[in-house]
């Protein structure tokens, strides 16, 4: 993954003109998720960033006020790749695959960057503010689902349907999320079986595959 164009800059990152130090910025902002697949954030110096950016430690601070700040664009930089992938993500799904898809979103969201996502998670505990913005992608996430899932049943979801298919949601990302943190086994989130069973328990309580029959039965 890399990070958005230049005029997409994140708004935590100091403001740049020259073409030059945009790339860099955007140099630096790779650098990060490169570095957080081997290394938790905390762990992460300002000159391991700029090192492996190619770039010195000066230019890191010409860029982003501090490390918090650059945190802060990182985590953006992520949402606004996620937001983009969602435009498109069910484009030619069926009842069939639409919640396979959906698990494949939610899961490989957190496995692409699975250290930057405790980050995330640990920042969300003392600023709600950051974490509302999370909330808010996952909201559309949901939304887009529902409206995508409805297309295929032919008619609106009604509102018992909607409050499945949304705390159907709820479980699979405080699963996912527990799992990354807390690892209570025993199965991990790269398993096979994790993915197969996350899968199972959407189906479950979203009551997917009852629209299914009903279509099946319809026809």
């Amino acid at each position: 993954m890399t990070p958005e164009s230049p005029d997409q800059s994140p708004r935590w990152s100091l403001p740049v003109k020259q073409d030059r130090a945009q790339k860099t910025r955007d140099r630096l902002l790779a650098a990060g998720f490169k570095l957080l697949r081997k290394k938790n954030f905390d762990e992460l110096s300002v000159a391991d960033i700029a090192k492996s950016a190619g770039c010195a430690v000066g230019s890191f601070y010409l860029r982003f006020a501090d490390k918090d700040q650059y945190f802060l664009a990182v985590a953006e930089t992520r949402r606004g790749q996620s937001r983009a992938r969602l435009e498109n993500w069910y484009d030619g799904v069926t009842l069939a695959s639409i919640v396979s898809r959906a698990i494949e979103r939610e899961l490989d969201f957190v496995l692409e960057h699975p250290n930057l996502w405790r980050a995330a998670l640990k920042r969300g505990t003392t600023d709600p503010l950051f974490w509302e913005e999370f909330r808010e992608l996952g909201r559309l996430s949901v939304s887009r689902f529902i409206e995508t899932y409805s297309a295929l049943v032919g008619r609106a979801v009604s509102a018992e349907e909607s409050e499945n298919i949304r705390f159907a949601f709820q479980v699979v990302r405080g699963t996912v999320n527990n799992t990354l943190i807390n690892q209570p086994g025993p199965l991990r989130l790269d398993d096979p079986a994790f993915r197969r069973q996350i899968e199972r328990a959407f189906r479950l309580v979203g009551d997917i595959d009852a629209a299914r029959g009903r279509r099946a039965r319809k026809g």
